[in-house]
């Protein structure tokens, strides 16, 4: 397995927990379609194709990211019709809605990308130092800046134990415990229990639609914990991932 990382920085990040409307709620890091967007995004491709690369050359992702704290922010946009209104209808704004979308804040990111084919990987690696369009954390306005691009390094497996500020593959929540000393630690900060979210995991495209064709479960963890039973991953720039 040869495998890469990509260090960035966002002011504002925001991955929506998918199918909520008025509400959009963010997750705590991008999940595996937002960095394979990401990535097709650097090599110039349209979502259905970056999928299609990801599949053809095994792409594997994961991530480490923290950020400073979060926020909430009140939208009022318009519906998007074919219907025209009257001026009584402009003026009251009855065709507007109103929506509230939760960000993170000051964001640190360090994205790793691994394959069998080292081709396809140096493909992309080249792409993340000279994307063909803009990477984002999540919406289009999240502008993300790329601070470093590692060289392509061949990787191991190894039983790990010990993880914090990433995704593991399932819902391991039973099997977390925290490995940091609440009595040590300043008031100032937060301490999470690791978060479990039913994702979509693979897409079938029509044009510009896609349809759900797969979920799975991920556990979303931050603060540092120790599972149970080891987990096999990779250790790639001092992190501990899980590669999915």
């Amino acid at each position: 397995m040869f495998a890469f990382s990509v260090a960035g920085r966002a002011i504002t990040a925001s991955f929506r927990v998918p199918e909520t409307h008025t509400f959009h709620q963010t997750l705590p890091l991008p999940p595996r379609p937002t960095m394979i967007g990401m990535m097709g995004a650097a090599l110039g491709l349209d979502l259905e194709s970056a999928h299609k690369f990801a599949e053809k050359n095994e792409i594997l992702v994961s991530v480490w990211g923290d950020h400073r704290g979060s926020m909430r922010d009140l939208w009022n946009y318009r519906k998007v019709t074919i219907k025209e209104y009257d001026e009584e209808k402009i003026k009251s704004r009855s065709h507007y809605s109103i929506l509230i979308r939760e960000y993170l804040y000051d964001c640190d990111f360090r994205f790793f990308f691994g394959s069998p084919s080292l081709d396809a990987l140096e493909e992309v690696q080249q792409a993340m130092k000279s994307p063909v369009y803009a990477l984002t954390a999540g919406n289009s306005d999240d502008l993300l800046k790329v601070t470093a691009v590692s060289e392509v390094s061949e990787i191991e497996t190894a039983p790990l134990k010990g993880f914090d500020h990433t995704i593991l593959p399932g819902d391991v929540s039973t099997m977390c415990t925290p490995s940091v000393d609440f009595t040590k630690l300043p008031i100032t900060v937060t301490v999470s229990s690791p978060q479990v979210f039913l994702l979509p995991t693979r897409f079938a495209f029509d044009g510009d639609q896609r349809a759900v064709l797969e979920r799975q479960p991920f556990t979303f963890v931050r603060s540092p914990v120790n599972v149970s039973e080891p987990m096999e991953g990779y250790v790639i720039d001092n992190h501990a991932v899980i590669l999915q």
